[in-house]
């Protein structure tokens, strides 16, 4: 889908990878309770967005720019996609691809 793709998973309402996938070749940034702890922040900060849904309506996607790299979250049903993508990365293209392959039914 992008080469700048570091990592893509989806995340259940329960905090748990469903499925995920890594770029080959590549060294993870984060330990395994890192990074799980990274998927809790996600499904909390998902939790705390209902709070506005109301006023502001439905979160859909969220990007986090960090100093080495890019977090995506597209909200999907209950589900969380979470991309971690490359700093440089096109983060629009890649939500609207992905909407687009959701959209289709994976």
């Amino acid at each position: 889908m992008d080469k700048t793709i570091r990592f893509v998973g989806i995340l259940c309402k329960c905090g748990r990878l469903k499925a995920y996938d890594r770029k080959k070749g590549i060294t993870p940034q984060l330990t395994v309770p890192e990074t799980k702890l990274v998927h809790r922040e996600a499904l909390l900060k998902a939790k705390m967005n209902k709070v506005f849904d109301v006023k502001l309506g439905k979160t859909n996607w969220s990007v986090e720019s960090r100093y080495n790299v890019k977090w995506i979250t597209v909200y999907h049903d209950k589900d969380l996609i979470l991309v971690s993508t490359e700093i440089l990365s096109n983060h629009d293209s890649i939500v609207q691809k992905i909407i687009a392959m959701v959209n289709a039914g994976f």
